[in-house]
């Protein structure tokens, strides 16, 4: 018992020896209540746009090397049907018919 008394009465000599100046980073640290709670939320805002950005960044530039910004849907397929007729790769009858499947 007279060991955690000593050892309390050594954690609280210095608040008690300099009450005025103890705890010196309470008004000029990192800020007040508010300021301590939305830091962390503030970065997590910061660390969430600066992914977005590269996501953002690496759709537009995949999109610029696929040669179609809008994808690979129903209109890519209907590209690539029209560039297999003009290099003679299916008939005009195959195209006619694949394109009626698609729906174009």
């Amino acid at each position: 018992m007279k060991a955690i008394t000593t050892a309390i009465i050594m954690i609280g000599t210095p608040a008690i020896a300099d009450a005025e100046t103890y705890g010196h980073m309470m008004g000029y640290g990192y800020g007040h209540g508010l300021t301590m709670l939305f830091g962390p939320v503030l970065w997590l805002i910061v660390l969430g746009l600066v992914v977005a950005g590269v996501v953002w960044f690496a759709r537009q530039y995949q999109g610029a090397d696929s040669g179609n910004s809008g994808g690979r849907g129903r209109h890519g397929a209907l590209d690539e049907l029209d560039m297999r007729l003009a290099r003679g790769e299916i008939e005009p009858d195959e195209y006619a018919t694949r394109k009626k499947l698609l729906g174009g």
